[in-house]
């Protein structure tokens, strides 16, 4: 029998992906591969693909524009997207690269497909001047690790998705000597430097830390309140020394969920963890969303819980050196 790696049918076994013809495979396979899993983002995400699938003339000009993410590949059945994989570089860095989307219809599975999509997905990025490549996997999907590793990739974090959606709006903790500070704007390459040595290996894993993440110019400033977003960060300060030893940044207004990111000095961690929570979700108290949280895997969970955050996805952060 001939193996379906070296299927010469028409239209058959792995090209590029062209969104033109392939955008509503590709939102169907979604959903039978993630569909059970996804929240309500990438439900939202999958809907705007089927949107997008059926718009007529629209996806013909969206197929036509340099769009980052047309960059990937299929795997065509009978006609059909069994197969998918996107890559693209990370926001404000060439060099770096990210695979996502990495979907295998069940019936078709453990028949190399996964491993020819990512290969291919390498091979694309190496050839436009990817140095590193970076990619996330489901934490329960061994299968999928095991092939990442046989292709050089290594595993540098694991992290889970935590999300609180209500509850009582907890007192606030103080902690003996140290006191919370509304990081001052022009102050910003203090907090750039401390997220820098301290924030944990993998977080924000679509781009790297960038300046403007943390340099926030008046028409910044501007536009947020006119769009009715809201960027703050807060630093704790150990006062007998006036050292920064952690801080947290809340994002509000951006997503259909609150993001909180808490940073901290090593050795103050177990101490401060729970008074940075307490004191995130105090600034978003007037919010009706989701406030979500990356964190990494096993670290202070007890506490997340008793702020009534609930544990949700958990993935694996792996990554490939090529190009050096």
């Amino acid at each position: 029998m001939t193996s379906i790696l070296f299927s010469r049918l028409p239209d058959q076994g792995l090209r590029p992906l062209d969104l033109r013809r392939d955008l509503s495979g590709v939102a169907s396979l979604m959903n039978i591969c993630f569909g059970s899993g996804m929240d309500a983002q990438g439900h939202g995400a999958v809907r705007e693909m089927e949107w997008l699938a059926h718009s007529g003339p629209f996806l013909w000009l969206v197929g036509s524009l340099p769009n980052a993410w047309q960059l990937g590949f299929v795997w065509i059945e009978d006609g059909k997207v069994i197969g998918n994989i996107n890559t693209q570089a990370s926001e404000g860095d060439a060099a770096t690269w990210l695979i996502a989307n990495v979907a295998v219809h069940p019936d078709y599975r453990r028949r190399g497909i996964a491993r020819a999509l990512t290969e291919a997905a390498i091979d694309l990025a190496v050839k436009k001047g990817a140095q590193q490549i970076n990619l996330q996997v489901n934490h329960e999907n061994v299968s999928a690790q095991h092939i990442y590793e046989s292709l050089g990739f290594k595993t540098i974090a694991a992290h889970t998705l935590w999300e609180r959606t209500s509850g009582t709006i907890p007192q606030p903790i103080n902690v003996e000597g140290i006191e919370l500070r509304h990081a001052p704007n022009d102050k910003w390459e203090i907090s750039y430097e401390f997220a820098r040595r301290f924030r944990p290996e993998g977080l924000s894993w679509v781009r790297p830390l960038h300046i403007r993440d943390w340099y926030k110019p008046w028409w910044r400033w501007l536009s947020n309140f006119l769009a009715g977003q809201r960027e703050e960060t807060w630093w704790a300060i150990e006062t007998a020394t006036n050292t920064l030893v952690g801080l947290f940044t809340v994002s509000a207004g951006f997503h259909s969920y609150e993001e909180v990111v808490v940073i901290l000095y090593p050795e103050w961690r177990s101490r401060l963890e729970r008074m940075m929570l307490v004191a995130a979700i105090r600034r978003l108290r007037d919010r009706a969303w989701t406030i979500r949280l990356d964190h990494p895997m096993g670290d202070a969970e007890e506490p997340l819980r008793e702020l009534g955050f609930r544990d949700g996805a958990r993935l694996v952060w792996m990554r490939m050196e090529v190009g050096r």
